[in-house]
């Protein structure tokens, strides 16, 4: 694949070359211009209040019925029931589960 380079004589850069160029390059340096990274936050932040906010709130509800339902009926299985609850959980406290994480 990279045959133009098998037959190339490059030159070898010893460590010393290396080490006294080192400091140069950390002067030369210029600090990059990192990009605004807003418009990527927003579009989590809007994911997040969909999750948890009223729209997650009412399929949280839904959930919690459908489970209801299948226990009046005697068709629910305790797992089920048990993913349904803690993910409703989690969901709804996650946001606190991550501060606590992420508190000094």
């Amino acid at each position: 694949m990279f045959r133009f380079l098998t037959g190339a004589r490059l030159p070898r850069l010893s460590l010393g070359t290396l080490l006294l160029a080192l400091p140069f390059f950390a002067i030369l340096a210029e600090p990059a211009l990192a990009q605004n990274l807003d418009p990527l936050e927003n579009m989590l932040q809007t994911i997040v209040d969909g999750l948890t906010g009223p729209i997650g709130r009412l399929i949280a509800i839904l959930a919690v019925v459908a489970a209801g339902y299948m226990m009046f009926t005697g068709r629910l299985n305790w797992p089920l029931f048990l993913a349904i609850f803690f993910g409703v959980v989690l969901v709804f406290s996650a946001a606190t589960i991550i501060d606590g994480f992420a508190a000094p």
